[in-house]
């Protein structure tokens, strides 16, 4: 049994739109707000990025990127090439967990320059020093510069085989193993997918080319949550089915909806595959399933949550977000509507704003305009009030 972990705090060096982004305070439940080029993805790119380090390696997380070069923040060009992330994971009852990973470019690959772990909790005086110090860089007999493009987060079991401060590392290797980033392509979750995924694979791939196989993890109860999810924003729909063709125009997965025909025949059901489905359904289905899912990812990231949904979807999946978070789901969002806001306490809301060419990011009810607005305000037209400002 693994001790569930929260995000709770993360800093970005010299990686991408952040110059020396700290500290930013993360809760169960999280929507980042900003303008274009503000820096919103930056944070869930940064942990996207350890997420596939770890699954992987640095340079097949830099592949996206056309290598390293393109992630380092060149504001201060005198400084070693390179970036910074740091994260920290808590437990419920106080224990963390602070890894720090320094990442060097050399002729755009993607080196291992040190990480660091140190373990405490919440008395002081019981933080460890660092579990373990390791540089990533090997030198080899003539001097020459071999690259490590592995972290030893990756291993982290092998380092921490045992409980420390209520925190192992079996319970560091869950979170990242059930971590889900998405930025989902209605094209791609219409598509016939695998039945199967790879075992360094995530619960659900971020364009949802995986959906199928997700689908066909759940178990009997949780495709009855799924139903039951897609039914309060589709009502007509009545189940879902998982087949195995090959055909691309079928795709894998299908709802079933009830209709009604204007002959005497009255109320049948029809079968709706993946290609016939709005995009917004299938966006709503790659959501609801990862929501379904026992147990659920231990952090999902969706950029641009509103992307294909109505009002009273976006309203509806923001429930079941919000939901799924305090049972244990971490959830960080991106979104450019300010409407959405207005469903989502003030404290969730951070503030992304570019400052002297630096990203920066504030709770919005710690911002000093938005502490003036009048309360009756909802969080949206507090948004709204600091843009025109």
């Amino acid at each position: 049994m693994t001790t569930p972990l929260q995000l709770t705090r993360v800093s970005l060096h010299r990686f991408k739109a952040a110059h020396d982004l700290r500290d930013v305070p993360l809760l169960p439940f999280n929507v980042l707000i900003g303008r274009n080029g503000a820096g919103k993805s930056t944070l869930l790119e940064a942990l996207q990025w350890i997420d596939t380090a770890v699954r992987h390696n640095t340079n097949v997380a830099c592949d996206r990127y056309n290598g390293i070069r393109d992630l380092i923040n060149q504001r201060d060009p005198a400084e070693p090439d390179g970036f910074v992330l740091q994260t920290r994971l808590e437990s419920p009852r106080g224990s963390f967990a602070r890894y720090t990973c320094h990442i060097d470019e050399e002729e755009n690959q993607a080196q291992v320059g040190a990480e660091d772990l140190v373990l405490g909790d919440t008395d002081p005086t019981h933080t460890a020093p660092a579990i373990w110090t390791e540089a990533g860089a090997r030198r080899s007999a003539d001097a020459k510069l071999t690259v490590d493009d592995r972290l030893a987060h990756s291993r982290i079991e092998d380092f921490l085989p045992r409980p420390s401060f209520e925190i192992s590392g079996t319970d560091i290797a869950a979170f990242w193993r059930d971590a889900v980033f998405l930025r989902l392509e209605p094209t791609d979750l219409a598509r016939t997918g695998p039945i199967k995924r790879g075992s360094a694979d995530p619960l659900l791939d971020e364009v949802g080319t995986s959906l199928t196989a997700l689908i066909d993890t759940l178990d009997r109860e949780s495709r009855e949550d799924l139903v039951e999810m897609l039914q309060s924003v589709l009502p007509d729909i009545r189940g879902i089915t998982v087949s195995r063709t090959s055909d691309n125009r079928s795709g894998n997965y299908a709802l079933t909806e009830d209709f009604i025909y204007r002959d005497q025949r009255g109320d049948m059901k029809r079968t709706l595959p993946s290609w016939m489905l709005s995009e917004g359904t299938r966006r709503m289905t790659a959501i609801f399933a990862l929501l379904a899912r026992r147990p659920g990812p231990s952090l999902l990231c969706i950029e641009e949550i509103e992307n294909g949904l109505d009002p009273i979807a976006v309203r509806k999946v923001l429930h079941h977000l919000q939901a799924a978070s305090r049972r244990g789901v971490q959830v960080i969002l991106t979104t450019h509507s300010p409407w959405l806001l207005d469903d989502v306490p003030l404290e969730s809301i951070q503030l992304v704003r570019r400052v002297q060419g630096d990203t920066t990011y504030t709770r919005l009810q710690d911002d000093p305009a938005s502490q003036q607005s009048d309360p009756r305000v909802l969080p949206g037209g507090r948004y709204l009030d600091l843009l025109e400002r």
